[in-house]
């Protein structure tokens, strides 16, 4: 390294080019990767409704009341299985009012399919309509109650995936069946809304108490 008067200069050798051309290389390819990434994100298709085959919306454009209610509807319930969750990481299908929780990705977009079922609570899921009354009877025995779920208007086709136009839009929505576990997983419609939750319902404990 010379002086010059005040001012100095160093001397740059092989090393440092060769460091300096490593880091303009890694800047270049981060841009590209940047840019690539952006790019994918741009073609994605939009997620679509399980239910009306079209597009979500995001749950932070449900107005301050409704989203109140819902959170309020699930606080009141008290259960584990059905504690509140964040709306703003939430899909609403707009032509049910079906609300998905846990559906903005990382990089934030929505992304909702038919294993939201098993996100929601893990089961092998049957449509309640194609239970036989005898099967149906015996549900009903073991829960508590089935007030609000649907019932009265269900698809016959085991396999929710399958379900008929005609039952996806039916309100409340469809209940599902864990044949293994008795498990419940049907929609429950908010109160004073037109918005619905994926309720968890487990059936009674029976136990039994020996006396001495």
């Amino acid at each position: 390294m010379k002086t010059m008067g005040s001012f100095i200069i160093g001397v740059v050798g092989p090393r440092e080019i060769g460091l300096f051309g490593i880091f303009l290389l890694i800047v270049i390819l981060g841009l590209i990767a940047i840019f690539a990434f952006n790019l994918w994100l741009t073609r994605l298709s939009p997620s679509l409704s399980p239910y009306s085959k079209l597009p979500l919306q995001r749950g932070s454009e449900l107005s301050y009341d409704t989203s109140i209610k819902v959170l309020r509807f699930l606080y009141d319930m008290h259960q584990y299985d059905n504690r509140i969750f964040n709306l703003r990481q939430a899909a609403v299908c707009r032509e049910t009012g079906r609300i998905f929780p846990d559906a903005v990705t990382w990089y934030d977009r929505i992304k909702v399919d038919w294993s939201f079922l098993q996100k929601r609570y893990p089961g092998k899921y049957v449509s309640w309509g194609s239970l036989i009354p005898e099967q149906q009877e015996l549900l009903r025995a073991m829960h508590e109650s089935l007030e609000d779920f649907q019932t009265e208007f269900s698809s016959p086709n085991p396999q929710p995936r399958a379900i008929e136009a005609k039952y996806a839009f039916a309100k409340p929505g469809p209940l599902y069946v864990d044949i293994e576990t008795n498990v419940l997983l049907g929609w429950k419609i908010v109160p004073d809304t037109d918005f619905e939750v994926l309720v968890v319902q487990k059936p009674i404990q029976v136990r039994t108490i020996s006396v001495t």
